[in-house]
Order: structure tokens, then C-alpha cells, then sequence
């Protein structure tokens, strides 16, 4: 995370109080970076651009005129190459170094329009398939629950599974099943095909397997996605129920297709379904809650 969020590290000495990062805090391993204060321009410091220049973007200390980016980057790259494997990244939106498509840039006194952060590009670069994004960013409800959705199942991979037990594999990619199908249903059967290949060792399965879920979840699935999930799960319960309790799913899952009701509350359903016919397999399922249900919006 942007070291913002918890120090006076700003240009003008802020500190940014978000809250959704503060929810976010409790529930994370978090290691804080400044790009900008720990290369060395201190705070309070004179504000930066990022300027197109012959078609190259540059960082530019506007009252000085001193080009910053042919130091700062390498900086910043031997950084990135001393941290752990990241299960995601939320940097501070609108930053010249942290913005993730925020940034704005300029083309002499013209404002062009907006890119990422200098330190945020690099990350990009380094890690195509980490989970980044700005907490501007997520003031939009989806790409809020696909951020938390993609770090806490990376988390729980690593948490869950090792590389050499295949058995963990396989019961984490039986949890996983309809979130995986949800994303990207391809990519979840080529994953199953991996893990039915003999000629594999675990520990290659393993590599495998994890690669590919970091490609699935880099794009956020389409609400038709969410709704042929919602009518698999549905399907479950459909001959167990009344006929009033199935219009009634049904409807709700049309009304969540109109964009009248919250995925949140048709989850809720399922699972107390789940629960009332004490299905073990459904209530397994990650989908269903893929992050705590404390972070939920309302």
C-alpha cells in the first residue's frame, strides 16, 4: 500500500484517510512504500508532473525543471525486485508515481489526459497479473468486490495449498469451482486438465495451476458471467423447493440481471438454501464468500 495512507508522506505533508483502505487494513499484511519520500525528495517537497515528451512520459519537478525519471526508475526497479511474492497492490489514486490510469499528463502547459504512476507502471511491467489498483478506483462497487475477490483467493491459494500436495490442490480447486467458471470458464477447464495430467509432478501442476488463476482473475468477469453462475447454483435447489420459493429465486435472479438487486443479497439466498439442505459441497463454495463478509458495501 501507498505508505500515504499511514504517514504524513504526502508533498504537502497530508496523510490520506480513506475508508475503505481503513477497513481494508485490519484484514491485510500490508507493507507501505512512498516512492517519491523514500527516493529521497523528502516532506514536505515540491510537487511532480508527468509530462509526454517526444512520446516518452518523464517526471518533472515543475518549479526546478529537473527531470527526475532517469534516476527514479532504477530506483524504484531495484525495489520491486526485493519484495515477496504480492498478493496485490493499492496505491494512492491521482499521483504523479502511484496513480493507476489517474495520473494526469501533460504536454507542455496542456492537460492530455491520464495515465499511471511512474512507480505504478513499473509494478505493471514487473507483475502483469498482480492485482492493482487505486482506492479512487474503487469507488466502483465492481472493481471494489473484483480487487477483494482476486486478493484474498491468491491469499488463500498460498495459504491453503502446498506446492507439493496435490490433495490441497485439488480440494482448493474444488472450493474454487464456480468463482474460477465465473471468471473465465476456459482458462477453469484448461486448469482442470492440469491437474488430470499424469505426465505432471505436483509441484509442476502446482506452478501451473497458480499462473493460470493469476490470468483468470485479471479481468473482472461481465454480469452474464455472475448470472450463469447464479442459474447453476440455482439449479441445485430447484426440484427441493416449492414452487412460490421458485419463482421467487428465479425472479430475484432476473432482478439482479436488470441491475435491481446487489449479487450480495441472491449469495445470501443460495447460502441459506445451502443451509436448509445442509448441502456441504455448495456451502463449500468460495463464491459465495470469496473475502469477509465485513468488507462487504452496503
Amino acid at each position: 500500500m501507498s505508505k500515504c495512507f499511514f504517514e504524513a508522506v504526502r508533498y504537502d505533508e497530508g496523510i490520506i484517510v480513506d475508508p475503505l483502505v481503513e477497513r481494508l487494513k485490519n484484514y491485510v499484511e500490508v507493507i507501505t512504500f512512498c516512492p517519491e519520500s523514500e527516493f529521497g525528495l523528502g516532506t514536505p517537497r515540491l510537487p511532480i508532473k508527468i509530462y509526454q515528451v517526444k512520446g516518452e512520459k518523464i517526471l518533472l519537478q515543475e518549479k526546478t525543471g529537473k527531470n527526475l525519471t532517469a534516476e527514479m526508475k532504477p530506483f524504484l526497479i531495484k525495489y520491486i525486485s526485493t519484495l515477496p511474492p504480492l498478493d496485490g497492490a493499492l496505491l494512492k489514486s491521482k499521483s504523479p508515481s502511484c496513480g493507476v490510469g489517474t495520473a494526469k499528463l501533460y504536454k507542455g502547459e496542456k492537460l492530455i489526459g491520464k495515465t499511471d504512476g511512474l512507480f505504478a507502471s513499473l509494478l505493471k511491467e514487473n507483475n502483469p497479473y498482480l492485482p492493482l489498483e487505486d482506492e479512487g478506483r474503487l469507488r466502483d462497487k465492481s472493481l471494489y468486490y473484483h480487487f477483494l475477490t482476486s486478493i484474498f483467493l491468491l491469499a488463500r491459494l498460498k495459504k491453503e495449498v502446498l506446492p507439493s500436495d496435490l490433495k490441497s490442490l485439488f480440494d482448493f480447486h474444488a472450493k474454487a469451482k464456480y468463482l474460477l467458471k465465473t471468471y473465465n470458464e476456459e482458462l477453469a477447464k484448461k486448469m482442470e486438465r492440469i491437474l488430470a495430467d499424469k505426465d505432471l509432478s505436483a509441484e509442476e501442476k502446482f506452478n501451473v495451476y497458480q499462473s493460470l488463476l493469476k490470468i483468470s482473475l485479471k479481468k473482472k468477469p461481465e454480469k452474464k458471467r455472475h448470472v450463469n453462475t447464479l442459474y447453476h447454483l440455482a439449479g441445485h435447489f430447484i426440484r427441493r423447493i416449492s414452487s412460490k420459493e421458485r419463482r421467487n429465486l428465479l425472479n430475484l435472479i432476473e432482478k439482479f440481471k436488470a441491475g435491481s438487486l446487489d449479487l450480495t443479497v441472491l449469495l445470501e439466498v443460495i447460502k441459506s438454501l445451502a443451509l436448509r439442505f445442509e448441502d456441504h459441497y455448495i456451502l463449500s463454495q468460495i463464491y459465495l464468500e470469496p473475502f469477509p463478509l465485513e468488507l462487504r458495501l452496503p
